[in-house]
């Protein structure tokens, strides 16, 4: 039971990483878009440091789930996005 509950909130939050990555990205290329440093802050070191790592976590977590044939009690939407969110990731580190 802590495993499903575990796995569940690390989606929960690599969802939230991603909205911030988002914002964070969003702010950078958008330069007429003026926010406090302490929020700038917070928000790249949620989106740009953590995402990537949490999805990563997540993505791993998942396979593994999938490989061993566990049931995965998650919405579909969650695992698309984060699914979707790491390839984007991955495609900007690269760019």
């Amino acid at each position: 039971m802590k495993n499903k509950t575990s796995f569940a909130f690390i989606s929960k939050l690599a969802v939230i990483c991603n909205a911030f990555y988002l914002f964070t990205t969003a702010f950078l290329f958008l330069s007429w878009l003026k926010i406090p440093a302490d929020i700038a802050n917070f928000m790249a070191v949620l989106g740009l440091e953590m995402a990537p790592f949490v999805n990563l976590v997540f993505v791993i977590w998942f396979i593994i789930n999938l490989l061993r044939k566990k049931q995965i009690d998650l919405p579909k939407w969650q695992t698309i996005i984060n699914f979707l969110m790491l390839f984007l990731q991955i495609t900007l580190l690269i760019i």
